[in-house]
């Protein structure tokens, strides 16, 4: 028989290490060295640890075992299958020499016989019918899903393989387990003890959204919060100042990079005792700064209906908050003074006292210039005099008619900083003390580095989370933040794309969460070069001052930095550089396969498109649709403007399906394969996004024909 150290080290040291973890502490050299860690743990384990390990080595032997087996009949049928194509091979690739050499310039720009055609369009119709359009709501992940592209399926829960893998580690009140799983992606791979990477159980779980945190205004959930995104977020106007606008149906956009601010608790630790909720109001006129760009007064119900604070909505939402998120709001006081200081439903003074406003309509068409005609379906300009109801999504109007630069518009950057964090109550009477955010920028790095499994930051004896702080109403509980800590670790762009994809849309309906992760996604690609780690501050402060005094930079590590900005700036979405390889990916093509034959765009028109309407969450008939089923115009541009994350996706789903379709060509992963299409036989595409002046989005296409001179 087998010694139990024998037993034991068949499991190897990172599972030994993750089996132990919580239950015994050892020491770095043990933790290092097999021998001296079976050793500690057969000297100071308990009999149920020693018996653990004993029988998740036997499993971990067997399944080693089974692995070699299969590896083996995978090697010989592998044999045996190369063995029988091997002589087809040969006469393959001469058919396939003999057809290319067969094409000639005559065939250029041929017609696609009548069947070709119909077997491309009856392709695009199955492509938009009900079965390809079929979503569903994922029990183990709980992402939306489509049936036929993700493999959704019906199963028993008797049926589901491995259901200790589905328990969570760490229980909350509010999960509903289901048989001990906790359940909400049938990607179940190899046997394994933890839970799979997307699954609620590894940590993705946030719990549902109670009303009274989903009705709360963008200046209400600034009163809740501890952390600030400074994201700017405006609506987008047709190019044309024409057209009754309802502000609930138009679509965001944003400019600038995202820096978060903590609340400047050390400032005022002296002044207020224990954790006072809500913020005073005077902390808005450094978070908001407003630029109305037209003329005229700017009509109070566009003010208010995106920046109203009510009273009792603020006090109901910190109750419930401090009942259900003890993590963060447990210790708070939430304070009458601070609430009567609050609006019972108006703007705040805070608020409307840093407006400014630029007469220069000028600057929004230079903005907007592109190759999207304008839209000649408006009318003249009627202010709503009524606000959206509440269940439609708010919205954030720093600029409110239109885009602007914020350096572009009378109002630099640094006055609108300054006057934003200058402001205090209008009547310049100053209060006792004003609470700003504090000037330290917050780290939303949850791992700094790829190696380090520390997925949050420490403060005293809990263990927050970056989104969890900065987003109480999307993460009620507490629970669910990106790169918290995970048994099994989400990246973080993956993280983004399953919150994007959850089944209620809450993530992808808020008025500043897609941007700020947008912002911090798009800051870490530039920042991921080993190069910069190799800098120090100092040095950077210095070549900092050396250039605003035009003088030449004298350390030699910043000079080879400015040298590599260019390759690391290609990595980076939207910059010039990544343009620059663009270019030169036109340009290989162009030597490969001649001059472009077509030059074309595509533009998919999310307002007035069924499937689009699908995409956010409209019931239709796909299959016996006709012009008049579904929702008004109005409702199709609020759904549109309230979801972006579904007019991209429909959009990316048109040019997708366009391409496999009506243009024949097929991409995977591993090969491109093309047949007769709408233009003939396609040997080349490039095509690039571009968002045009409301927000939506179209594609500029270079295509290549067969056979072109």
């Amino acid at each position: 028989m087998e010694s139990t150290e024998a037993q034991l080290a068949k499991l190897p040291i990172k599972e030994i290490l993750h089996n132990i973890a919580g239950i015994m502490s050892v020491s770095k050299e043990e933790s290092k060295k097999k021998d001296k860690l079976l050793k500690r743990i057969i000297a100071d384990g308990s009999p149920e640890l020693i018996d653990g390990l004993r029988r998740a080595g036997a499993e971990h032997q067997e399944r080693k075992v089974w692995s070699r087996k299969e590896r083996r009949m995978n090697k010989r049928a592998h044999e045996e299958d190369a063995e029988k194509h091997t002589s087809a091979k040969i006469p393959r690739l001469e058919a396939r020499m003999s057809s290319d050499n067969q094409r000639s310039p005559a065939t250029f720009l041929q017609v696609p016989s009548t069947d070709d055609l119909h077997a491309c369009y009856t392709s695009f119709h199955t492509a938009t019918a009900n079965e390809a359009l079929a979503f569903g709501t994922c029990g183990v992940c709980a992402r939306e899903c489509n049936v036929q592209e993700d493999g959704l399926r019906r199963t028993k829960l008797t049926d589901i393989p491995n259901q200790h893998r589905l328990q969570p580690r760490e229980h909350h009140d509010q999960h509903v387990l289901v048989d001990g799983m906790l359940l909400e992606h049938t990607a179940l791979r190899h046997a394994s003890d933890k839970p799979p990477r997307l699954s609620l159980a590894n940590g993705l779980w946030i719990g549902n959204q109670p009303w009274v945190l989903q009705q709360l205004t963008f200046p209400e959930q600034l009163l809740i919060a501890h952390l600030y995104p400074r994201v700017y977020v405006f609506k987008l106007f047709p190019k044309r100042s024409g057209g009754t606008r309802d502000l609930s149906s138009l679509q965001n956009a944003m400019r600038g990079n995202v820096t978060t601010f903590d609340q400047n608790m050390a400032d005022i630790a002296g002044m207020v005792e224990g954790d006072l909720m809500p913020r005073r109001p005077t902390i808005l006129a450094s978070l908001i700064t407003i630029t109305f760009v037209g003329v005229g007064r700017l009509p109070k119900n566009w003010i208010r209906t995106t920046f109203r604070v009510r009273r009792d909505a603020v006090r109901d939402a910190l109750v419930w908050l401090k009942t259900n998120n003890p993590k963060y709001y447990g210790g708070i006081k939430i304070s009458d003074e601070r609430l009567a200081s609050l609006p019972a439903d108006d703007v705040p003074i805070e608020i409307s006292s840093v407006i400014r406003q630029s007469d220069d309509i000028g600057i929004v068409e230079q903005e907007s210039e592109g190759y999207v005609p304008l839209d000649d379906d408006e009318g003249e300009l009627v202010f709503m005099a009524t606000f959206p109801n509440l269940k439609s999504p708010d919205v954030v109007p720093l600029q409110m008619s239109g885009t602007i630069d914020t350096e572009m518009s009378t109002v630099t950057a640094n006055e609108m900083m300054s006057w934003g964090l200058a402001n205090l109550w209008a009547d310049g009477k100053e209060p006792p003390y004003a609470v700003r955010h504090g000037a330290q920028a917050v780290s939303d790095f949850g791992r700094p580095w790829k190696q380090n499994n520390v997925s949050s930051r420490k403060e005293g004896d809990k263990e927050t989370n970056f989104f969890e702080k900065a987003y109480p109403c999307l993460f009620p509980y507490g629970e669910g933040g990106i790169e918290r800590r995970q048994r099994v670790q989400v990246d973080f762009g993956d993280h983004i794309r399953w919150l994007l994809r959850y089944y209620d849309r809450r993530f992808r309906r808020h008025e500043t969460f897609p941007f700020v992760c947008f912002g911090i996604l798009q800051r870490r690609q530039a920042l991921d070069a080993r190069l910069l780690s190799t800098i120090s501050v100092q040095s950077m402060q210095r070549a900092q001052a050396e250039e605003a005094s035009n003088l030449p930079i004298s350390d030699p590590a910043i000079r080879l930095l400015r040298q590599h900005l260019y390759s690391t700036a290609g990595r980076v979405i939207g910059t010039d550089q990544s343009h620059y390889h663009l270019r030169s990916q036109i340009w290989a093509t162009s030597i490969m396969l001649n001059p472009p034959s077509l030059w074309i765009t595509i533009n998919p028109c999310d307002l007035h498109d069924p499937i689009a309407q699908v995409f956010a969450g409209e019931r239709i008939n796909m299959d016996k649709f006709v012009s008049m089923i579904g929702p008004n115009k109005e409702t199709r541009a609020q759904n549109i403007a309230g979801d972006p994350f579904a007019a991209a996706r429909f959009f990316h789903f048109m040019i997708q399906t366009i391409i496999e379709t009506l243009f024949g060509v097929h991409v995977t992963p591993h090969q491109v394969s093309q047949r007769q299409g709408i233009l003939g036989f396609v040997s080349g595409y490039f095509g690039v996004v571009e968002s045009q002046g409301r927000g939506s989005l179209h594609l500029h296409m270079l295509l290549w024909l067969n056979d072109a001179p």
